[in-house]
């Protein structure tokens, strides 16, 4: 590559209108404004008091709603408003994907503190009291807690993987649901009065 070339690709000899482009979906009557880098304090304040919020796992702002003041932002910065590239079935399916892995994560992790606390229990025999004032009593008491806290560790990870299983699942609903003609003609329908 040669200095021109990249000289003429640096982000400073971008237009401000090339630096961000902006998107509609009717889908979900969202407006999205994806930014090359960072945005500076002056104008993440308009965005940020335009309603848009930053969606860390998407790397955009997104408004909830579509609204005349937010395209007016939007049109300000980006020049136009595109279709959004992603379906919102397709967006959904990304986001129930992203929390299943969190899921399998904390399974997995689950899983692996339980096999800890076998490993533990293992070592003592059945039975076995903890015998008070002998030199094995502190140590029996301590493998007793870790017992104990590798037992409600994997308890607790155990119920976030069924937790972002069952986010995973209703954001497919999700999808579905928004997808019905039926919701779709009540969002025209509210959005023209």
């Amino acid at each position: 590559m040669t200095l021109a070339a990249i000289t003429m690709t640096a982000p400073e000899a971008a237009s401000p209108v090339q630096m961000y482009r902006a998107t509609y979906s009717p889908d979900d009557n969202k407006l999205r404004l994806y930014a090359a880098s960072r945005l500076d304090p002056e104008t993440y304040k308009k965005v940020h008091d335009a309603g848009f919020r930053w969606a860390p796992k998407q790397a955009l702002f997104v408004a909830p709603a579509w609204t005349p003041g937010r395209e007016d932002v939007l049109l300000s910065l980006a020049g136009e408003i595109e279709d959004e590239d992603s379906t919102l079935a397709e967006r959904q399916e990304a986001r129930a994907e992203r929390f299943t892995g969190y899921s399998g994560k904390r399974a997995s992790e689950s899983a692996q503190a339980l096999d800890e606390v076998e490993r533990l229990a293992a070592m003592i025999p059945p039975g076995q009291p903890i015998l008070v004032g002998h030199h094995s009593e502190r140590r029996a008491r301590r493998d007793a807690q870790r017992i104990e806290n590798g037992m409600k560790r994997a308890v607790m990870l155990f119920e976030r993987a069924e937790y972002w299983e069952e986010r995973a699942r209703s954001a497919l609903l999700h999808a579905k649901y928004k997808e019905r003609p039926d919701v779709r003609w009540r969002r025209i329908k509210k959005n023209r009065s």
